[in-house]
């Protein structure tokens, strides 16, 4: 049985492979995440773990954390994989590939998975990152601040909007309204807004340069939130990043 750890900046997710097909596990926030229970909280406690597999943008303290809870539960050293020039038939468009964020590349493997078209990926991190993929190469892509990221930005950074901003909890707004009528709707509405205006023009600039209609795929914790302000269809696919790294080993 193999077992299949994402880190991310603000989520760890995880998936197991066996004889019986691929499973996913679910996710955790790291910050409700004791790191020292993070096995126990995956429930997986006694499963006759073969061989760990390791992607990860976190920093080399929380990896060094975490590598040692997969030694003492599975007694095994985790395979990290890393960004390459090539994997699973698909091109890095990056020069320097080793830059491509490792989330980014598996994101991209696992999108294109069984595909033939252009694909579109959105990830909706603490970044928001947009990749496109053509002809199995990776053609490149964009790096922006990620919705949730900006709203806490503008909580932090500016006075006003913080002083209102601890009135109430921060919460997604029950409906979608053109115009707010307070400061937490307005940088609510405001950042969604423009995050969904964004990926829109994106699309819409992308087809319209190359003649085709892309596949669009979204990931990412706050894909969801903007999924319906989407004027395209887009597949969410919440484990995307940990399906490619499936993919990568099995195509290895």
């Amino acid at each position: 049985m193999k077992l299949f750890f994402e880190l991310g900046n603000s989520q760890i997710k995880a998936a197991l492979v066996s004889e019986a097909g691929y499973e996913y596990l679910g996710r955790i926030t790291n910050a409700s995440v004791d790191q020292q229970r993070v096995i126990e909280d995956f429930d997986l406690q006694g499963e006759p773990i073969d061989a760990v597999f390791l992607s990860s943008v976190a920093s080399a303290e929380r990896n060094s954390l975490f590598i040692e809870q997969i030694q003492t539960n599975f007694g095994c050293y985790p395979t990290m994989l890393t960004t390459q020039h090539q994997s699973a038939g698909i091109e890095c468009g990056y020069q320097q590939f080793e830059q491509l964020g490792v989330d980014r590349w598996m994101a991209i493997i696992g999108a294109t998975n069984g595909r033939a078209k252009p694909t579109l990926i959105v990830d909706a991190g603490t970044a928001l990152t947009i990749d496109v993929v053509d002809g199995r190469v990776h053609q490149g892509g964009f790096i922006v601040p990620g919705l949730s990221l900006m709203r806490q930005t503008l909580f932090d950074k500016t006075a006003q909007v913080k002083q209102a901003s601890l009135k109430q909890p921060l919460t997604e707004p029950a409906g979608r309204s053109l115009l707010a009528k307070d400061t937490e709707n307005g940088v609510l509405g405001g950042t969604l807004y423009m995050t969904a205006a964004y990926i829109n023009h994106l699309v819409q600039d992308m087809e319209a340069e190359t003649g085709r209609r892309f596949d669009c795929v979204g990931t990412g914790g706050d894909f969801p939130v903007i999924q319906g302000m989407l004027d395209r269809s887009f597949e969410y696919i919440e484990d995307l990043t940990l399906k490619g790294m499936v993919r990568v080993i099995e195509e290895a």
